[in-house]
């Protein structure tokens, strides 16, 4: 017996604001997200203080644009969800970071 799938999406119009708003918004974050960079080139800022405090404004950056945009509701699971997810993405891309360094420094 053949059994046939089918996919069915919704899709719904979003107004010209709301385009501009996204894309307005997504180019701030990611501003924000690359500028917070500049903490790593502060010498008087230890490594641990600087990384903490680029994973908290990227956090912050993210979670509200996130919410600002309607990408993520504003209720206590999507935003744990959301919390999660952006510790476990932060700290595998910061031990890739670290690895790649320290195979560059033996």
């Amino acid at each position: 017996m053949l059994t046939i799938y089918s996919f069915t999406i919704n899709f719904h119009t979003i107004s010209i604001q709301n385009v501009n708003k996204n894309i307005l918004s997504s180019l701030l974050l990611a501003f924000i997200a690359g500028g917070i960079s500049a903490v790593f080139k502060v010498e008087k800022i230890s490594l641990g203080l600087a990384t903490m405090s680029d994973a908290i404004v990227i956090y912050i950056d993210y979670l509200l644009f996130y919410v600002f945009n309607n990408w993520i509701e504003l209720q206590i699971i999507p935003i744990l969800v959301f919390t999660v997810l952006y510790i476990i993405g932060y700290l595998i891309i910061w031990l890739c970071i670290y690895h790649q360094i320290k195979i560059q420094v033996k």
